[in-house]
């Protein structure tokens, strides 16, 4: 069982690899030439497009525990050999191999690496040598293939091929991320590169799912430019975990007071479920902020003291028409004080961050009773308040 679970952990760390690198790669394209469009598991792993015609296919390979050794009879290499024995030989593509294991300084493979010293010809000849000696099942058909090419057919290939080893694994990728963007990040880097990975998960999910064809280097710098515009002094940004928050689990808040406070109003269902959605994002919001320090306490003390006006101004004037109009459907008026707060909110806590979930879910936990404030909705909420204390400690 456990070594299962490391093979489904290798392999899941794997994707995120190939996903996140697939960013760091854009990256550089995209300051070569915007135009440039990637995609995810077309003719290859990676693939790079530009003028409607592939110009890069890139094989990951990704390893954990121990630094691998990648050799001329390594299996990772005889099955990206495979692959790339299927690309036309008319592409004229570049075919990279990009993986974390180490290329040894007197490997045959070594010259076949980026840059000067590279030796096509006694690469050929290695790996002809180990198609025919191998004794390996695993790879015998993909050395076979190989074999059976001619020698033009050979040479071609070959010489198309680029193997960059020691290659960054996936924990270590933040910190390739930061450099690939170090001229466009603002101070705030580690925020910049979390709002970005959130951005780039929803574009490679689309991207894996078919929904999305491609990816141009112009939408990487559109997302750059969001993204940095998030983290200018008059605004903040979303956390990426936000946009996931679907309909929650609501086992366990039954006995939260801003729960209780819903109920007293008669809230439907549909209603009491979006309302504490609208809670917990709120709450996921400002650990956020407060985690990489874009907000203080006191700014969201002061933001919180802005709605406790506004709910005052709208709980008064609703409660005194009531009385004067001799309305005892007290649950109804609860609901529209809730109901006009929803719509007229004008607090902000920044001049441009007008997301109306974050207020709505701020209104919840202030009658949570979070940040030393308490509101209702329930007309005899304070009453009703004091009741619920009694029969707790009773």
């Amino acid at each position: 069982m456990a070594t299962a679970s490391h093979g489904v952990a290798g392999q899941a760390l794997g994707y995120v690899h190939q996903c996140l690198w697939a960013l760091v790669e854009l990256a550089v394209r995209a300051a070569e030439d915007p135009a440039f469009e990637l995609r995810l598991e077309g003719l290859d792993d990676i693939q790079f497009d530009l003028e409607g015609s592939p110009v890069d296919l890139l094989q990951l390979k990704h390893h954990v525990g121990t630094p691998a050794v990648l050799s001329i009879n390594s299996v990772d290499l005889w099955r990206s050999l495979n692959v790339w024995m299927d690309v036309p030989s008319d592409l004229n593509v570049v075919l990279r191999l990009v993986t974390t294991a180490q290329v040894g300084d007197n490997s045959d493979l070594a010259g076949l690496r980026p840059g000067t010293g590279r030796d096509v010809d006694n690469t050929i000849a290695a790996l002809l040598a180990a198609a025919k000696a191998s004794d390996n099942k695993t790879t015998a058909s993909w050395r076979q293939r190989f074999i059976d090419l001619d020698e033009s057919e050979r040479e071609n290939l070959v010489d198309r091929i680029v193997i960059e080893d020691a290659s960054p694994r996936a924990p270590q990728l933040n910190d390739a991320l930061t450099k690939a963007f170090r001229y466009s990040a603002p101070r705030n880097t580690e925020v910049f590169i979390e709002l970005l990975k959130g951005w780039w998960t929803g574009v490679a999910i689309d991207l894996l799912a078919g929904s999305l064809e491609a990816v141009t280097g112009h939408d990487l710098l559109n997302a750059v430019a969001d993204c940095v515009d998030q983290l200018k002094s008059d605004t903040l940004p979303v956390d990426p975990a936000i946009l996931l928050i679907g309909r929650p689990d609501t086992e366990g808040y039954e006995t939260r007071c801003f729960v209780r406070q819903l109920l007293w109003i008669a809230l439907d269902e549909t209603r009491l479920w979006k309302a504490i959605r609208d809670y917990h994002r709120s709450y996921t919001q400002r650990s956020f902020w407060l985690r990489y320090q874009l907000v203080s306490e006191l700014e969201i003390d002061r933001f919180a003291f802005r709605l406790h006006d506004e709910w005052e101004q709208v709980f008064d004037r609703r409660k005194a028409a009531m009385i004067r109009e001799g309305r005892l459907d007290k649950d109804v008026v609860g609901q529209e004080i809730l109901d006009d707060l929803a719509r007229e909110s004008r607090a902000r806590l920044r001049e441009r961050f007008e997301e109306s979930w974050f207020n709505r879910g701020m209104f919840h936990a202030l009658a949570d009773g979070e940040l030393s404030v308490q509101i209702g909705w329930h007309p005899e909420f304070q009453q009703k308040l004091e009741e619920m204390l009694v029969d707790a400690t009773s």
